[in-house]
């Protein structure tokens, strides 16, 4: 049983590399931790079928709320994040899409969302970034830690489940 594991940028390269014809050799199932996006819309497109491509989003990880390239432009003319907010109202920008595509912890990319911890937030917790690099840590993410495990051992039973943002 092969797993493809990518964190944070890496499930940008991951995804990517799934995305190619052929996708990657031999590869059985897609995690997708602490992501900025992979460049896909679906997760049908990473080659291994969506009951394959698993992710876990703690809420307070920043990476996975990366705004789109379309926000990033806004959050310069209106102001930065505030700014930000306001143009997201104003215009409608929808939230599940991120710098390089569709959030894959949207309901709309279709992967499988696994629970993970929430982490600290970043600032009334002071915990910064810290939600973004605890998914491998059983110390700090046992959840994400024994569904990681479950997905890598090909039993898919055992895997808890979280709802899509």
């Amino acid at each position: 049983h092969v797993t493809a594991i990518g964190h944070s940028y890496g499930s940008l390269t991951v995804g990517t590399a799934a995305k190619e014809s052929g996708g990657i050799p031999g590869v059985d199932d897609v995690i997708l931790l602490g992501s900025p996006g992979v460049d896909a819309q679906k997760a049908t497109e990473l080659g291994v079928g969506k009951e394959h491509v698993f992710v876990g989003a703690a809420d307070n990880d920043p990476v996975t709320h990366l705004p789109t390239k379309d926000e990033v432009a806004l959050g310069w003319i209106t102001g930065g994040p505030v700014g930000l907010r306001t143009g997201r109202d104003l215009f409608d920008i929808g939230n599940d899409d991120l710098y390089f595509g569709k959030d894959p912890a949207s309901a709309a990319f279709g992967a499988q969302r696994f629970e993970v911890d929430d982490g600290p937030r970043m600032i009334r917790d002071m915990g910064l970034f810290d939600a973004h690099s605890q998914y491998f840590d059983p110390a700090k993410d046992q959840a994400s830690a024994t569904n990681i495990a479950n997905i890598v051992g090909g039993r898919p039973e055992g895997i808890v489940r979280e709802k899509h943002r």
